[in-house]
């Protein structure tokens, strides 16, 4: 059985229509604009389980996700983008790095960024984040690394030969190629240094002491979410360390149940994002360990800018304007959604 595919290329089109069409099969993921005369794009992309690969040859095209956008879209998946071959310049805005063939950059849907492609061939890759963060708790402090072959060659390998092998690959490999992305990214990221110094640490203790404690802390606090018992005291007493070692490690977040809360609403946000998902707003709410709808709405609110019901319904709209773009496009803004 062959997986799902979407096919776009802008030599298929005349030069009056190309970049229009190209603009509305990107309408759900980025702000695109051409940079220089000579644009031109070919896409294929293929839906994977909790992934989408997709092989781009882009020319004269910048893309970009700036702050209004992120709270606006509220995508919340990690993005690879192999580059092949040609010149691209990306990263978080204000930090683009130009990238070398065979490098790996990393970017995190939920923050701000933008490149620019010149005669690239590049595999990109959003994979769900619940597929790397429990191997990589740290993840958001990498957006905008870019990993050299020598650092992410396996990762590389894999996405040329799963680009290659898409359109013959076999169902059970597909179901679980998402899940080999992220262990081999995790392997990768293993001992690296993110590019932004984005953790605060107090004193004069041990940083990567204190960094494998907070990756167990985080660990065992994904894992009991729909706990409402869930604690410093508990955190600390599961991990084996004492409350002022945790709280030293999680100030940076305003403390252990601010980062709780963040990371229940980031749950359910997610799961707000699925198209099947059914559940109730308070049902939700009650699953992931809060007391009261109100309290959750509220939090909601404060966090994201807009009420849990006003999120869903918002996304819901945006599948249905994306199906005015044509097929393609709303199948995309479909696979993009549904990516939680």
């Amino acid at each position: 059985m062959s997986l799902p595919s979407i096919d776009f290329s802008t030599r298929r089109l005349g030069p009056e229509v190309a970049f229009g069409a190209y603009h509305d099969l990107y309408a759900t993921g980025a702000d695109v604009a051409r940079v220089g005369d000579a644009f031109h794009a070919e896409v294929r992309a293929y839906r994977f389980d909790r992934m989408i690969l997709f092989n781009r040859h882009l020319n004269g095209l910048a893309h970009s996700r700036n702050p209004t956008r992120v709270r606006r879209d509220a995508f919340d998946h990690i993005t690879l983008h192999l580059l092949v071959t040609g010149e691209m310049l990306a990263g978080p805005p204000g930090y683009e790095r130009r990238m070398r063939p065979g490098e790996i950059l990393v970017l995190d849907s939920s923050l701000p960024q933008q490149s620019r492609s010149y005669g690239v061939n590049v595999i990109s890759t959003p994979v769900a984040r619940d597929l790397i963060e429990p191997l990589v708790p740290n993840i958001r402090t990498f957006h905008g690394a870019i990993l050299p072959e020598s650092v992410g060659g396996l990762v590389c390998d894999f996405l040329i030969s799963l680009t290659r092998r898409s359109s013959v690959v076999e169902s059970d490999v597909a179901a679980r190629s998402s899940s080999v992305v992220g262990t081999l990214l995790a392997c990768a990221l293993r001992g690296q240094a993110p590019p932004v110094d984005a953790i605060v640490w107090a004193g004069t203790h041990d940083l990567r002491e204190d960094l494998a404690r907070r990756r167990q802390a985080e660990a065992f606090i994904e894992a009991n979410l729909g706990d409402r018992d869930l604690s410093a005291d508990s955190v600390a007493a599961g991990v084996a360390v004492s409350r002022s070692i945790l709280y030293r490690s999680f100030a940076p977040d305003g403390g252990v149940a601010r980062f709780v809360r963040q990371r229940r609403l980031e749950r359910i946000r997610q799961m707000l994002r699925r198209q099947g998902e059914t559940r109730s707003i308070a049902t939700l709410a009650y699953a992931y360990g809060f007391a009261s709808e109100h309290h959750f709405n509220r939090s909601f609110r404060t966090a994201f800018g807009q009420p849990p019901g006003q999120f869903r319904a918002g996304l819901n709209r945006r599948r249905i304007e994306a199906r005015g773009h044509g097929e393609a496009a709303a199948t995309l803004a479909d696979w993009l959604c549904e990516l939680a």
